[in-house]
């Protein structure tokens, strides 16, 4: 298929190229052959969505022709192409030569003081965002603003806005880069003799297209119709730029002889990935049916994984990350592995989990290198010595460094400025020639530092012009800048700690405008275009007019860190970000409703396609994972996307086994080689697990903040008010529902097995409980060196061993409630309350081996303190008289510290056989009269808290009278005696 849309006779086609199915390659390849068919340079048009698309397409294209033919091409961005045809034919429309590019930040500071100035509401960025989206979608601001008084008042605003800010860039000389596009399809459809050459057009990742990019590539292609797009409408998620999935059915209904050609062989992914991305893009019922097939084996099934929390997922994704690298020894590093998330500010929790790890990473999407603070203010100058009509460009540098004019000054400057229709230059260059006095009180001072910096712009023009210095124009006029401003020496001062990254940065510029500045000498930036009869063209702009509007242009130029290049690191990026890339691993975290699809997203089927676009990146091995609860603490749900049926047997729940046939397919998806078994057994010595068990399965809610039931050690950090855990349903098959949690080492509560509540509601007998301990114990088993051996149990010979150094006139418990000693098993925490602490931490360093099933072991007892009987004590049996308080838990004073208890309302006690008790004498504590014990089958009720009872029975006996005192008389009485306020009745 590729073969029949390189070498294509049809006029115009479309290549459906779903993702790694080579369409750039696609692309370049029609382009030569178009070359080779006879087609001038010149007369073909190449459109790209980016600089480094751009780049790399005419380096392919110069390899497969050579002759120097790809520079003579008009290739680049739509933008970049719309700027050189208006250069050159701008006149034609009224722009002036030598338009400067706003960029962002001088688009937001414009819209923001016609904010203040007119006391609008509208926030700054979001009438910014609609003013773009407006002219993307070809509207006229114009066309609007007599239908004011029918308008609600945010409309009236927004178009005040609109209207006033394209007369400020009208007076600054500047355009826009909506501008450039909306610009250029006005031109040529006033003069479509602009373009009258063109023989093809051709477009790259045509599905993020908006109206006005669809718009250019049909003038364009006005003259011979020819036109070949290449795309993907599963892979469309720029709406919020305004793109429009739409235009391939606009491309159908105005080109209806079009030719369709799909590409469906993917040379990226595995097998497994592509099948299940294929599932969860098939959701939408009005896409374009069509299908990718694998060129690479199946390798192992996509993983979705659910954990407890954020956090809890951030710490997963880092253990998979090493477990990764450790089980296939060299085959994989750091650079390998990607992290792809649907908005930024889910970083946060990520990074710092690698921060914590120590594994390097690095952010897709950061600070560009043009917008850094040491090189935007060199740019800027050469942006005000290029065109002084900027003035925010102006603004930004006339008091950098500093020349003692303050930011109000400099405000007051600016406002002075636009309220006169003029420029902040003519304002300033009248003051200090003494032709016009601002209105902006000035001191001596300042006079003259302003005097000062307009000689450093006046004197930059000059140079600029000189013929002589042509050459090395660009780089003459920067250090021509760096010497007048003292720039080094005011960096130091400045930014002290980060000085020399800041200066190597000015170099790095430095060397970009040399760079620059030989490619147009060698003809590498030729950006003329053909004499067309009875059409005046400009001459071409100067050389530092071009690097400025290519540096505006460059949106993706970064200065690549040396140090960075030969590190391996993580890369974290989003998913718009991620576009066009890929990665030999990918984790997909927070797919949940609310961040895949955005919980601000109005169109589904896009979100469908960003999360389709996500997966489709990975090439061997793809997680996605969901928390239970996000970064905030809030529930969360399932990604809709993911809970199809079709989907639960092309998924698995932890990551896989990595064994040798995982190795194996791993190095022949990435084609690289087979590691050795000593290289694997090296790097996987020092991973604690070889295996996904960090967290298990079926994610439940964090518990590691909860307490016993009885306010025990078992963690210090319980608070009063402090929800339990939650009850799971009952499970019919206790063995086959197990835990591979390493901290799940208390058991689950199940409404069928009271005896294994993690709470225990209501007091129960320490005998009764140390039966229900017993009877346990042969079930227990411990993951000890041996898998397949049982732990928590001793024998008799090791219980003797154990208590080896006890007293022998030392009883038991079961001996204190008149129990003979029992022969069965004993558990070990019975022996040893501090065992079970021991077993978790040994638990915890040790790799499990998930292949045995482990059944659930019993809570342990809190840590006490082992305190020896007296030997008279060990007859001692409970008498029957009522109990007048519950002695506590005997506990270190440490212990009690923080210690907290929480009782609910305590249920009838479990039923216990009626027995006769020898009613042996009591010894009443110091203080208390003894009682006399009343003999009875029937044990009182009992309770831990005060009741009202108990309070009612514990008060003396007294009278009670409401009202007035007791008499005869009563009420009548109160007649013959004077009133006499209750506070003189006190005082008597």
């Amino acid at each position: 298929m590729t073969r029949d849309a390189v070498s294509s006779q049809a006029d115009t086609l479309a290549i459906l190229a779903g993702p790694g199915s080579g369409k750039t390659h696609t692309l370049t390849s029609r382009t030569a052959w178009l070359l080779q068919q006879g087609l001038q340079p010149w007369n073909i048009i190449v459109a790209t969505f980016t600089v480094k698309a751009a780049r790399e397409m005419k380096e392919r294209i110069g390899k497969l022709i050579g002759n120097g033919l790809e520079c003579k091409l008009i290739l680049g961005t739509f933008h970049s192409i719309s700027r050189r045809y208006l250069a050159r034919y701008g006149h034609l429309i009224g722009i002036r030569k030598d338009f400067g590019i706003a960029d962002s930040a001088d688009s937001l500071a414009i819209i923001k003081r016609i904010v203040k100035r007119n006391n609008l509401m509208i926030d700054p960025k979001v009438a910014r965002s609609r003013i773009s989206t407006l002219k993307a979608k070809g509207a006229d601001h114009t066309s609007n603003v007599s239908e004011k008084v029918k308008k609600s008042v945010d409309t009236q605003e927004f178009e005040i806005i609109h209207e006033e800010y394209q007369a400020a860039l009208e007076r600054s000389n500047l355009l826009d880069y909506d501008d450039l596009l909306v610009q250029c399809v006005e031109l040529l459809r006033q003069h479509p003799s602009c373009v009258s050459n063109i023989e093809a057009v051709l477009i790259d990742e045509f599905q993020d297209t908006n109206i006005v990019q669809f718009d250019l590539m049909r003038l364009f292609a006005a003259h011979r119709k020819r036109i070949t797009i290449v795309g993907d409408p599963d892979q469309s998620i720029y709406g919020f730029r305004a793109a429009e999935i739409k235009n391939y059915k606009r491309m159908l209904r105005q080109y209806p002889d079009t030719v369709t050609i799909p590409l469906e062989e993917n040379y990226r992914s595995s097998g497994a990935i592509l099948l299940t991305a294929l599932n969860v893009i098939e959701q939408d019922s009005s896409r374009i049916a069509k299908s990718l097939l694998p060129t690479h084996t199946v390798g192992t099934r996509p993983v979705l994984r659910k954990l407890a929390t954020a956090q809890k997922e951030a710490d997963w994704i880092i253990a998979e990350i090493q477990r990764s690298m450790g089980m296939t020894g060299e085959l994989l590093d750091l650079n390998d592995f990607a992290i792809l998330l649907r908005s930024a500010a889910l970083s946060r929790v990520i990074e710092s989990a690698l921060g914590r790890a120590g594994i390097a990473y690095r952010m897709v999407g950061g600070l560009r290198f043009y917008d850094r603070v040491e090189v935007k203010t060199i740019l800027d100058y050469l942006r005000v010595i290029n065109q002084p009509e900027n003035n925010d460009a102006l603004a930004r540098i006339i008091n950098t460094p500093s020349r003692r004019i303050g930011e109000t000054t400099v405000k007051s400057l600016l406002e002075e400025a636009e309220q006169a229709k003029t420029t902040l230059w003519a304002l300033i260059l009248g003051a200090v020639q003494g032709k016009r006095m601002p209105k902006t009180k000035l001191t001596k001072a300042v006079e003259q530092n302003l005097s000062a910096f307009v000689n450093i712009i006046l004197s930059a023009q000059k140079k600029l012009a000189d013929p002589s210095g042509q050459q090395n124009s660009i780089v003459k006029i920067i250090q021509f800048v760096l010497e007048k401003t003292s720039y080094e020496k005011w960096l130091e001062e400045h930014h002290a700690d980060v000085h020399k990254a800041r200066w190597d940065n000015v170099k790095e510029l430095i060397t970009q405008a040399s760079d620059f500045q030989g490619q147009i000498s060698n003809g590498l930036e030729d950006e003329s275009l053909p004499d067309i009869e009875g059409l005046e063209q400009q001459d071409a702009s100067d050389s530092l007019s071009r690097f400025l509007a290519n540096v505006a242009l460059a949106s993706e130029v970064r200065k690549e860190d040396d140090d960075a290049s030969s590190t391996p690191q993580v890369t974290i990026s989003t998913i718009h970000a991620a576009k066009g890339l890929e990665w030999p691993v990918v984790f997909i975290p927070a797919a949940y409703q609310g961040s895949i699809p955005h919980s601000r997203a109005e169109d589904t089927d896009e979100e469908r396609r960003l999360l389709y676009v996500a997966m489709t990146r990975a090439k061997a091995l793809l997680y996605l994972s969901c928390p239970l609860k996000n970064s905030l603490g809030e529930q969360t749900t399932l990604c809709p996307f993911l809970t199809a049926r079709t989907l639960r047997p092309l998924l698995d729940q932890k990551g896989p086994k990595m064994g040798s046939a995982v190795v194996q397919s791993l190095s022949q998806i990435l084609r690289r080689s087979l590691p050795s078994k000593e290289s694997i057994m090296q790097s996987s010595a020092c991973l604690e697990l070889t295996e996904d068990t960090y967290y298990p399965l079926e994610a439940e809610e964090d518990k590691e903040d909860e307490s016993r039931w009885n306010g025990s050690s078992g963690n210090p950090s319980f608070t009063m008010g402090q929800r339990l855990p939650k009850r799971r349903r009952t499970e019919t098959n206790e063995s086959t529902n197990v835990s591979s949690s390493l901290y799940n080492v208390t058991p689950t509560t199940t409404m069928d097995m009271s005896a294994r509540f993690t709470s225990n509601t209501g007091f129960i007998s320490a005998g009764s409980h140390l039966k229900v301990l017993a009877e346990q114990a042969p079930n227990q088993t411990v993951a000890e060196d041996n898998p397949g051996r049982h732990r928590g149990a001793v024998t008799t010979k090791n219980l003797a061993k154990a208590r080896k150094g006890v007293s022998e006139n030392q009883g038991t418990l079961l001996g204190f409630l008149g129990k003979p000693e029992p022969t069965k098993v004993i558990s070990q925490e019975m022996i040893n309350p501090g065992a079970e602490k021991a077993r978790f931490n040994a638990d915890f360093h040790r790799p499990r081996n998930t292949g045995s099933v482990e059944t659930m072991r019993p809570p342990a007892l809190p840590d006490k303190e082992d305190i020896a009987l007296p030997s008279l004590l060990g007859a001692h049996r409970p008498g029957t008289s009522a109990a007048l308080l519950r002695p506590g838990s005997i506990r270190s004073q440490a212990t009690q510290k923080d210690d907290y208890i929480f009782l609910s309302s305590s249920p009838p006690s479990a039923k216990q056989p009626i027995r006769h008790i020898d009613p042996d004498p009591v010894v009443p504590p110091p203080g208390l009269t003894a009682k006399p014990a009343i003999m009875s089958l029937v044990r009182p009720a009992r309770t831990l808290h005060t009741t009202s009872m108990s309070l009612a029975q514990a008060a003396p006996t007294t009278k009670k009278t409401l009202g007035v005192k007791r008499s005869m008389n009563g009420w009548s009485n109160r007649q013959t005696q004077p009133f006499v306020p209750p506070t003189m009745k006190k005082r008597n």
